[in-house]
């Protein structure tokens, strides 16, 4: 994905100060990031929805997951497809992986593995759509209801476009308010990961997030308790992309993998497979015991002839050297004690 320098600065705006402004029925409003306190209610909002629900004979989402369980839902052939997908669509990420060089092949791997997903997708939701009647759904509602309200403010005014929670319920105006709820759910849910990646590895952000980190500033200006959604994606992804960037050139895919998120994340799912695998195999060297020694196992140093101590040291001699000077010697005494041999000889010349 690619964003325009433009609609990359809008994204940093937002993140950076936790709000979007957003237009509904002709009318402008600032959406902002609720806080913790507003947070807290919200549970409490939820927490009483859901007992309510409960005593009013809604089924939990572990109890309905059970009555899905038993009547099996998805089915024997339904399991089996999925299991068999899901093997499929890691079977062809490490697939992806291992095809660096050619775009074309790049490019059929992903389509492939974008049908899968799909098809999982459309697997699991036939049980997935079942837990919308449930007491959990419900009180997730209410709660979003309310952080709605508490989130939506004037443009001109800075203040609460609805004085309370209960004007906001009683708004006459469904469609409206219901339009506002749909800005709201997109905003609180976060930025799509795919524009936070890119972001995140942009010369736009990334310059931002370098000095932050050289100077120790704060990355957003606020505590990191007080960090949105998109805050935290952000600074995850950056901090993500700063490892891949820190790699040995050896290590660090290409730039154009970087750049693509499925041929990326492939990437590093085999690296790290078999950096697993490096270092499982060299701890069953160890234990073995047939690891090769370093230098640096023992307590020892290498000195110089320009240090000042050298002429003070002892040195060992190796015992190849010795072993060599021996053979030396030994055979300098024999051609010597032979030598002697000859001069010393008695006289068996013939007597007169």
């Amino acid at each position: 994905m690619k964003l325009s320098h433009e609609e990359g600065e809008r994204y940093i705006e937002q993140i950076c100060s936790g709000t979007k402004i957003i237009e509904v029925n002709e009318k402008v409003f600032v959406l902002k990031y609720p806080d913790t306190s507003t947070l807290m209610k919200a549970r409490l909002i939820y927490d009483q929805d859901y007992n309510m629900s409960i005593k009013n004979g809604l089924l939990s989402n572990d109890d309905m997951r059970a009555i899905l369980k038993k009547r099996d839902m998805v089915g024997e052939d339904g399991r089996k497809k999925l299991q068999s997908l899901r093997f499929k669509l890691e079977a062809q990420k490490i697939l992806l992986s291992k095809t660096l060089k050619v775009k074309a092949n790049q490019e059929r791997i992903k389509n492939i593995i974008h049908e899968i997903e799909s098809e999982i997708r459309h697997l699991e939701y036939k049980e997935l759509s079942k837990l919308s009647m449930t007491a959990d759904a419900r009180a997730e509602e209410s709660k979003l209801l309310y952080l709605c309200w508490a989130s939506c403010f004037n443009f001109d005014l800075d203040k609460l476009y609805w004085d309370t929670y209960q004007d906001f319920l009683k708004e006459s105006d469904i469609s409206f308010r219901q339009n506002i709820f749909v800005e709201f759910i997109t905003f609180y849910r976060g930025i799509p990961t795919e524009c936070i990646r890119f972001i995140a590895r942009s010369n736009l952000w990334r310059i931002r997030y370098v000095t932050s980190l050289k100077v120790s500033e704060s990355l957003f200006g606020i505590p990191t308790s007080k960090y949105t959604t998109d805050m935290l994606n952000l600074a995850y992804w950056s901090h993500y992309y700063q490892n891949i960037y820190e790699m040995m050139p050896d290590d660090q895919p290409a730039q154009d993998v970087i750049e693509d998120d499925v041929a990326l994340d492939a990437y590093m799912e085999d690296y790290y497979r078999e950096k697993k695998r490096d270092t499982y195999a060299r701890k069953n060297r160890n234990k073995l015991g047939t690891h090769k020694l370093s230098a640096f196992d023992k307590e020892e140093v290498i000195v110089t002839r320009s240090n000042e101590l050298y002429e003070d040291i002892e040195f060992n001699t190796p015992k190849e050297a010795q072993s060599i000077k021996d053979r030396t010697e030994i055979r300098k005494k024999t051609r010597i004690s032979k030598k002697g041999r000859v001069g010393t000889a008695p006289d068996r010349s013939p007597t007169k």
